[in-house]
């Protein structure tokens, strides 16, 4: 089923008076999860998981991070500053619990939740997410061997980091077309096929390049968060985290999930072989997943779990 975009885009202000932007999908009165975007991402990858989001009985929140998309800039941001923003949306929403989807850059969000918001939070999903690279003197090598030099870059200069982003930006503006030819090239053969069919609806470039329309400072302080100390340690995450990872993944190597899955006190390491980067994207993970997240006997308030369920179609 299509979301009706206009009727589920929401804002609100914060309390130091900026804009969050946020879609509201899948199902209204269902468990609510937070999906935490990709980079580059916005709001509307949330639409990606309505539909099974809305057949499995989930509620589906997707903020456009500062500066992202409709959501207003922040200077001198930290990873922690994103769960308390999301603190006062779920306040602003009446959610007691949740818990929170994140993938790639949104997977260190999750983390970032689970240590800050630990007790509202049931559950953290971390999809291809980075490890905590403080933690981890094993990461820099393979900065080198992915396919995205930022973390590389960033680890020399922080400038030329954000000089960098700044350029990528601009020139995928300027010629989208070529953006997505490249981003099609760097791709494993599985999620070339998947990328194949994301951009034949015209989603998938719609979130690209909304995101990119915001510039690159907000793109860099984005992905600097992440490449930074985060101002906790894994170990300090206590709630249960679930750990995804693609074999074949040519941005996040293996070796970070590993290492997020031995230091997180309550981690469930899933690894897929022949899976690459975009699985989250497809309807077929989703709906394993989510058929996984209701048989979990943890997520407080759900609707099944209160003999509202709805059975699978």
């Amino acid at each position: 089923m299509t979301a009706n975009l206009n009727q589920q885009e929401r804002c609100f202000t914060l309390s130091d008076g900026r804009k969050l932007a946020f879609t509201d999908l899948g199902d209204p009165n269902g468990y609510p999860l937070v999906f935490g975007h990709g980079m580059p991402g916005c709001r509307l990858q949330g639409l990606f998981l309505h539909a099974q989001a809305l057949r499995h009985g989930f509620r589906i929140l997707t903020p456009d991070r500062p500066g992202i998309g409709k959501s207003s800039y922040q200077k001198h941001r930290t990873l922690l500053d994103y769960p308390d923003d999301l603190r006062q949306l779920a306040d602003v929403l009446s959610i007691d619990r949740f818990s929170h989807i994140g993938w790639s850059s949104g997977g260190s969000r999750t983390l970032a939740c689970g240590y800050a918001l630990g007790p509202r939070m049931d559950l953290g999903i971390c999809l291809s997410g980075y490890t905590h690279f403080a933690e981890y003197d094993g990461a820099h090598p393979l900065f080198a061997a992915t396919r995205w030099p930022g973390p590389l870059l960033a680890r020399r200069s922080k400038a030329l980091f954000r000089l960098a982003v700044r350029f990528v930006a601009w020139l995928s503006r300027r010629h989208p077309g070529l953006y997505l030819r490249e981003a099609e090239q760097l791709v494993n053969e599985e999620d070339q096929r998947l990328l194949r069919q994301l951009l034949a609806n015209g989603l998938f470039r719609q979130d690209q390049l909304t995101c990119l329309a915001s510039g690159g400072r907000a793109i860099a302080m984005d992905l600097l968060t992440e490449l930074e100390d985060w101002q906790f340690s894994l170990n300090d995450v206590r709630i249960p985290v679930w750990v995804y990872q693609g074999e074949q993944d040519p941005f996040v190597p293996e070796e970070y999930a590993r290492h997020l899955a031995h230091n997180l006190p309550d981690a469930d390491l899933a690894l897929m072989p022949d899976t690459g980067h975009l699985y989250p994207l497809s309807e077929e993970f989703q709906g394993a997943l989510f058929k996984r997240l209701r048989q979990h006997p943890g997520l407080s308030g759900s609707p099944w779990s209160a003999g509202k369920g709805r059975a699978d179609r």
